[in-house]
Formats: C-alpha cells, structure tokens, sequence
C-alpha cells in the first residue's frame, strides 16, 4: 500500500499540542507560583526600600493572581 503525501505528514507531525486555554492556565500558575516566591522573599528578608505601601500592592497581587488562576482552572 502507498501512503499518501497528507498522511505521511499525521504520522510524521508532532504530539498533539495543549490547547490555548491550557497553555494559557499553565502559564498563569507558573506566573502565580513564581510571585509568591518573591513575594515570600521579600516578607522573610524584608530589606529596608521594602516600604508598607509596597508590601500591600504585593500582596494584592498575589491574592489577586491566586484568584484569577483559581477560577480559570475551576470553570472547567
């Protein structure tokens, strides 16, 4: 049997890709893990430019990123 130029590409292409959304998610937990590490950085040195005011934006981040990937992984 002699297999067809199109078919020959689906046996050669590679594995099937996460799709959009589950790329998208991925990224969104790695973003959210790796600013609760400098988040936790900066709350256990607390260096001396570390102002309240900054401590609070960080915080709200973080709150903020830990919300948005829990609903975007939740609403599946």
């Amino acid at each position: 049997m002699i297999v067809g130029r199109s078919e020959q590409s689906d046996v050669n292409s590679p594995p099937h890709r996460l799709n959009a959304t589950t790329e998208m998610d991925l990224q969104l937990a790695q973003l959210a893990n790796a600013f609760a590490d400098l988040y936790h950085l900066l709350e256990q040195y607390a260096p001396m430019w570390y102002t309240e005011e900054q401590h609070d934006k960080a915080k709200w981040a973080l709150g903020f990123l830990k919300r948005l990937n829990g609903t975007t992984t939740n609403n599946r």
